[in-house]
């Protein structure tokens, strides 16, 4: 195997790792990236999540214009 190979093997492996990293936490959490996470009402009462409601918003306003 080249240097090339073991590159590619490694980049590869280090995002596999990530993705099965993200899926976990996100069974867990039920958020895998946000970022307000810690005081985030909608992971205690089961809410929708505001930053998902405010970047909806945000694409609709920029599609109606």
């Amino acid at each position: 195997m080249s240097a090339v190979d073991l590159l590619v093997l490694v980049v590869v492996a280090a995002l596999l790792a990530l993705a099965i990293r993200s899926v976990v936490r996100s069974r867990k959490n039920g958020c895998s990236s946000c970022g307000s996470r810690e005081g985030c009402s909608a992971h205690v009462t089961g809410s929708p999540c505001p930053a998902a409601r405010d970047m909806l918003r945000n694409v609709e306003k920029r599609l109606d214009k």
